[in-house]
């Protein structure tokens, strides 16, 4: 497994100040040429999110640490066709109302067989979840991991926040708020899965 970090600053609007590590790298080796470093500089971070829930609890997250001035972390997956991928993601705070948000690759293995490669449609009747991957069929409320699912991977998807993963995030962001409530300066591990 080969490290890969990406960073990127946002300010109170959620722009995109500064990215950096091997943002470039990660963009095309998730086909998204349009999501290249030259590109997405002064753009907002929310225009580049699928998904309302996931644009909703993105910027929940980063509110919260430029609230609290408190850092958090919390897990993730962010999977290709070809590779499961879990990853860390830290944001912090900083000066002048900026959070610096960080993602850690932490595990990948490949899918055998991949599955099937997917592309966002608003439209799709299937959904997956933006941070645990996880898939829920047109007509089921159940959501499948893909580790199960296999080449039945749907084509088409839209992003939403599957209820676990909804309730993992809204404990990280409770804990820091009760750090920041409790006046702690001890930057405790969040909620990790």
């Amino acid at each position: 497994m080969k490290f890969l970090q990406v960073y990127a600053v946002v300010d109170t609007s959620y722009r995109l100040l500064w990215v950096g590590g091997e943002w470039d790298e990660f963009a095309l080796q998730n086909a998204a040429q349009s999501a290249l470093a030259n590109t997405v500089l002064s753009t907002s971070l929310m225009a580049h999110i699928a998904g309302d829930d996931t644009r909703l609890l993105t910027s929940r997250l980063i509110d919260t640490v430029l609230t609290t001035k408190k850092p958090l972390r919390l897990e993730y997956r962010c999977d290709s066709p070809s590779m499961a991928r879990k990853f860390l993601l830290t944001i912090q705070p900083m000066k002048d109302d900026r959070a610096l948000m960080v993602h850690d690759l932490r595990d990948a293995w490949h899918f055998s067989p991949p599955l099937t490669p997917w592309h966002y449609d608003p439209h799709a009747r299937d959904c997956k979840c933006s941070y645990c991957g996880h898939v829920m069929f047109d007509g089921s409320s159940d959501w499948v991991s893909c580790d199960e699912i296999e080449e039945r991977h749907p084509a088409f998807v839209t992003y939403a926040v599957c209820p676990t993963c909804f309730d993992y995030v809204d404990g990280v962001v409770n804990e820091v708020e009760a750090r920041a409530a409790a006046g702690t300066d001890t930057d405790s591990e969040n909620p990790v899965r």
